[in-house]
């Protein structure tokens, strides 16, 4: 028969292993809830890929691609719809973050036809446009073939065979322009036409001005649409070819996020530097790992992996464009207009005036000359 102060010991020691196991279970849950998370960020564990993909929303940012500072190429790209593509499939909608300039840092074209083919609203190009047919097709224009070389030298293989060829055509849309008459566009809208099979299982493309105006994109106002060329708000190109009334000229966003239409050249009165930024439908169930870098603001910046291909461990700037004060060229013009109309009354006004005080003078005078005339006929 055992003593009592066994029993004593076994009993104490049972409660130091309890208590201990207690204590060690709890510290177990507090390691796991403190850093299970930081681990799901900065790891690829396949909960973070899972969770990723689903809490990627519209307006965040995606990040794959090789960077390549010579054109401007960051890897960023922008969300505008993260469940179906631009033709209602399942899928992503991306649309570069930052615009892409050729591999030397200049503009891009959208078709070359020559620098000495000029647009203005004098001569529309109607001549050249009517012994060159197709100038304004975006299906084998310079910068459809750019897009496509692009992909292929900035993308690496499980990159560019997670994006999707896209079939589409593009109904005719009618984009508010100033909302006033200009010359040759006595509506004060900038029309583009219809096209059947625009795109025609392109990976890479541009945007088409519906799609640059549609606000389920995000795109509810000029500012919206500003992109900036490393730092610097400028232009860029859309697929869309403007109606026969400007016979050379397609869709482009100036800097300042107006959607108008310019020569395909870029050859006009003026001189304005013109990029892409390209856009693309991803097929979301290729994404092996979601990571996410950073989150600014109300946006999450993440980088992607995928299937056929090794893990994305490149580095990513995770900075955001900074867009100050638009100006809307808009409101301007209009004031313009009324400021003009002032102006021009006014000087109606002052001539006016003016004659009418010349005529009084005149007839003043006339009738004291004609009273001097009758007092010297009435002295002799």
């Amino acid at each position: 028969m055992l003593n009592c102060s066994f029993w004593k010991n076994a009993v104490y020691t049972a409660k130091r292993i309890a208590v201990r196991g207690i204590a060690g279970a709890l510290l177990c849950a507090v390691l796991i809830l403190f850093l299970a998370p930081a681990y799901a960020v900065g790891c690829a564990d396949p909960l973070a890929t899972e969770t990723g993909k689903a809490e990627i929303h519209a307006g965040d940012v995606v990040c794959f691609g090789i960077c390549d500072d010579a054109c401007g190429f960051d890897g960023k790209w922008l969300a505008l719809d993260t469940e179906h593509t631009n033709t209602g499939e399942p899928g992503m909608f991306l649309m570069a973050l930052n615009l892409i300039s050729d591999e030397k840092g200049g503009s891009l074209l959208f078709r070359d036809i020559g620098g000495d083919v000029s647009v203005s609203f004098a001569d529309r190009g109607d001549a050249f446009a009517a012994e060159h047919p197709g100038s304004t097709d975006y299906r084998n224009s310079d910068i459809q073939i750019w897009c496509e070389d692009f992909a292929q030298s900035h993308l690496t293989q499980a990159e560019y065979g997670a994006l999707l060829p896209t079939l589409k055509s593009d109904a005719g849309v009618a984009i508010p322009g100033f909302g006033i008459p200009i010359p040759g566009v006595s509506t004060g809208t900038v029309d583009f036409d219809p096209v059947d099979e625009i795109l025609n299982g392109d990976r890479l493309f541009l945007l088409s001005a519906e799609e640059i105006t549609n606000p389920q994109y995000g795109f509810v106002d000029a500012r919206s649409r500003v992109a900036q060329y490393k730092g610097t708000e400028e232009g860029y190109w859309l697929r869309s070819p403007h109606i026969p009334t400007f016979p050379l000229d397609v869709g482009f966003v100036f800097s300042f996020g107006a959607v108008m239409d310019f020569p395909v050249n870029g050859n006009f009165a003026f001189e304005m530097n013109s990029y892409a930024r390209p856009a693309c439908n991803l097929d979301s169930s290729k994404i092996t790992d979601a990571e996410v870098l950073a989150v600014r603001g109300e946006k999450t910046i993440w980088r992607l992996s995928f299937q056929d291909g090794e893990h994305n461990d490149r580095e990513y700037d995770t900075s955001l464009p900074i867009i100050g004060e638009v100006m809307d060229l808009t409101a301007l013009l209009k004031k313009a207009l009324v400021i003009t109309a002032c102006v021009l009354i006014l000087l109606i006004v002052v001539i006016v005036v003016v004659i009418r005080n010349v005529l009084r003078k005149r007839r003043t005078k006339r009738m004291a000359e004609k009273k001097q005339e009758e007092g010297s006929l009435g002295g002799e």
